[in-house]
C-alpha cells in the first residue's frame, strides 16, 4: 500500500505539473510579448522578496506533517484535532507577521528594484504580491493532514485544474487587455479559490476536523513539538534566504532587466526540477511511514534507492539541460536572452547538487533528526550571502548563483548525510560520498560528450533540437544502465516496477472478465 501510494502520487503530480509547465510557458511567452522583460524581472524579484518574508513560517508545515504520521497511522483522532487546532492559530500568526514585515519593507523597494526601470506603481504591484501570499497562510493549513495521510495526489488534481484555469484567464487578459495589475488580480482569486476548495476538501475526507473541540496536546507533545520546530525554523531561514536571496542581489547589483533574463531560465529548471520533486516528495509520507514501521536494513536499502534514484533523473536532466538549455532559449524568445555558458554551469551545478540532496532530505525530516546540527543552517546562510555578493562584482551572475553552490557544499552536502548514517543506520558515511563522486564523474563525462557534439552538430533547427534531446537521453541511460545495471538499488527498483506493472495487469483483467 505504501509503495502503491506513492507511485499514485507520483503519476499525479508529475502529469499534473506537464499540464502546468505547458501552461506556463504559453503564458511566459505572452508576457514577455505584451509587458516586456523589466516586468518579467518585477515579477520574479517580488516573488523571491516573498520567498524570504515567509521565514516567518517558521517550519511550522514541516513540523505538523512529521507530528501526524503516527496519529494518522493510530487513528487517533484527539491527537490529529489537537495538531491542527495548533497548526490553525500559527498560521493566523504566520499570515500576520508577513503582512507586518512586508509593509515594513515597502520604503526600501527603491533600493532594492534599482533606478533602471522606468515601471510605475511598483508599490501597488508589491502589495498585490504580498496579499496573495498572506491570504493563503489563513486558508492552507488542512492541506498538511493529506500530505501527511500519503494522497498528495487529491492536491495535485486540485492545484492542476486551478492553475489550468488561471493561465487561461490570465491569457485571455494579457492579448485583450496587457495590464499588469489586473494579471496579479486574477492570481489573487484563483489562488484563494484554489486553497479555500483544498479546506473543504480535507473537511469531506477527515469529517472529524469539522467536529467543535477545544483539543489540546500534552505537556510533553508540546514540549518535543516545539523542539524540533525551533530546529526546522532554522532550516527555515537557511532555505529562504539561500533560495529568494539570488534575485535580490541580481537586481541590486546587476539590474532587475537582468533578472527577467536569469528567470527565463530559472523557469526551464524549475519546470524540471518541480517534475522531479514530485516524484520524490511523493515519497515523503511514505518514508514517514516505514521509519516507524520498518528495521535499520530496510530504511538502509530506500534511501539507497531514493539517492540512486536521485542521481539517475536529475543526473540524465542535468546532462540535457547543460548542452540544450540556451538552443531552447534561443528557439523560445531569441538570441537576444541567452547568458553565458559560465552562468549556464553555475546553473546546472546548482540544479545537481541541489537535487541530490533530496535523500538526505527526506529521511532527515522524516525520521525527526531535526535537532542535530540546527545552527549549521545559518551558516550555510551567511556563507551565501557573502559569497554571492563577493564573487557578483566579479563575474556578475554567475558568482551569485556559485555563491548559493558553495554554502550548499560547505554544509549540506555532507553534514546530513553524516547526520543520517549516524542515528538512523549506524553505519559510516564514507560509502555515500564514494558513491557521490562516482555519479558525479558520470554526469560529467555524459555531459562532455553531449556539449561536443551539440558544438559539432547543432545548427539551430528544431528538428535537430528534438533529435538532440533524444540524443541526450539515450546516451544518459545507457552509460547509467551499462554501469549499474547490476547494483543493488537498480534491481530494488526493477523489481518494483515489475510488481506494479503485474498488479496493473491483473486489474485490467479482472475488469474486462
Amino acid at each position: 500500500m505504501r509503495i502503491q501510494n506513492s507511485f499514485k502520487n507520483m503519476a499525479f503530480g508529475l502529469s499534473g505539473q506537464i499540464i502546468i509547465s505547458l501552461m506556463g510557458f504559453i503564458v511566459r511567452t505572452i508576457f514577455i510579448k505584451e509587458l516586456g522583460m523589466d516586468y518579467l524581472g518585477l515579477n520574479s524579484l517580488f516573488t523571491s522578496i516573498l520567498v524570504m518574508l515567509s521565514v516567518a513560517n517558521l517550519g511550522f508545515d514541516s513540523a505538523i506533517v512529521y507530528s501526524l504520521y503516527k496519529p494518522l497511522a493510530d487513528k487517533d483522532y484527539i491527537k490529529i484535532q489537537a495538531l491542527m487546532n495548533l497548526y490553525k492559530k500559527a498560521y493566523r500568526m504566520v499570515g500576520s507577521a508577513i503582512l507586518i514585515n512586508g509593509l515594513c519593507l515597502m520604503p526600501f523597494l527603491p533600493l532594492i528594484v534599482g533606478k533602471d526601470t522606468n515601471i510605475q506603481n511598483i508599490n501597488t504591484f508589491y502589495l498585490l504580491f504580498l496579499i496573495n501570499s498572506v491570504l493563503s497562510y489563513f486558508l492552507i493549513y488542512k492541506k498538511s493532514i493529506i500530505i501527511a495521510d500519503q494522497k498528495n495526489y487529491i492536491i495535485s488534481k486540485i492545484h492542476t485544474a486551478a492553475t489550468v484555469t488561471l493561465n487561461l484567464f490570465q491569457l485571455l487578459q494579457l492579448v485583450v487587455v496587457g495590464d499588469y495589475l489586473f494579471y496579479l488580480t486574477i492570481q489573487i482569486v484563483f489562488n484563494s479559490l484554489e486553497n479555500l476548495y483544498v479546506a473543504y476538501k480535507a473537511n469531506k475526507l477527515y469529517p472529524f476536523l469539522k467536529e467543535k473541540n477545544n483539543n489540546k496536546l500534552s505537556a510533553g507533545d508540546r514540549k518535543s513539538f516545539f523542539q524540533n520546530l525551533y530546529a526546522l525554523m532554522l532550516y527555515k531561514i537557511s532555505g529562504v534566504i539561500i533560495s529568494g536571496t539570488d534575485n535580490i542581489i541580481i537586481s541590486i547589483f546587476i539590474g532587475v532587466h537582468f533578472v527577467g533574463v536569469y528567470s527565463n531560465y530559472l523557469l526551464i529548471l524549475g519546470t524540471v526540477s518541480m517534475m522531479l520533486g514530485f516524484i520524490f516528495s511523493s515519497l515523503t509520507a511514505s518514508v514517514g511511514n516505514l521509519i516507524v514501521s520498518e528495521d535499520t536494513d530496510k530504511k538502509y536499502l530506500i534511501f539507497r534507492v531514493i539517492n540512486f534514484s536521485n542521481f539517475w533523473f536529475f543526473g540524465m536532466c542535468s546532462i540535457c539541460l547543460w548542452a540544450l538549455i540556451n538552443p531552447f532559449i534561443s528557439l523560445w524568445i531569441g538570441d537576444q536572452y541567452l547568458l553565458n555558458k559560465l552562468v549556464v554551469l553555475a546553473i546546472i551545478i546548482n540544479f545537481y547538487t541541489a537535487g541530490m540532496q533530496y535523500a538526505s532530505s527526506i529521511y532527515r525530516e522524516t525520521t525527526g533528526l531535526f535537532k542535530k546540527g540546527k545552527y549549521r543552517p545559518l551558516f550555510a546562510a551567511v556563507i551565501n550571502i557573502a559569497v554571492s555578493v563577493f564573487l557578483a562584482s566579479y563575474i556578475g551572475i554567475a558568482g551569485v548563483i556559485y555563491g548559493t553552490v558553495i554554502s550548499r557544499l560547505c554544509i549540506y552536502f555532507w553534514y546530513d548525510p553524516y547526520v543520517i548514517f549516524k542515528y538512523v543506520f549506524n553505519r559510516k558515511v564514507k560509502s555515500y560520498f564514494g558513491r557521490y563522486l562516482i555519479y558525479a564523474s558520470l554526469v560529467t563525462i555524459c555531459a562532455g560528450i553531449m556539449d561536443y557534439l551539440v558544438k559539432s552538430l547543432y545548427t539551430g533547427n528544431v528538428f535537430l533540437f528534438f533529435l538532440f534531446c533524444l540524443i541526450g537521453l539515450v546516451i544518459s541511460n545507457l552509460v547509467f544502465y551499462t554501469v549499474f545495471r547490476k547494483s543493488e538499488e537498480f534491481v530494488y527498483l526493477r523489481g518494483v516496477f515489475s510488481m506494479l506493472i503485474g498488479k496493473r495487469r491483473a486489474h485490467l483483467t479482472s475488469k474486462v472478465s
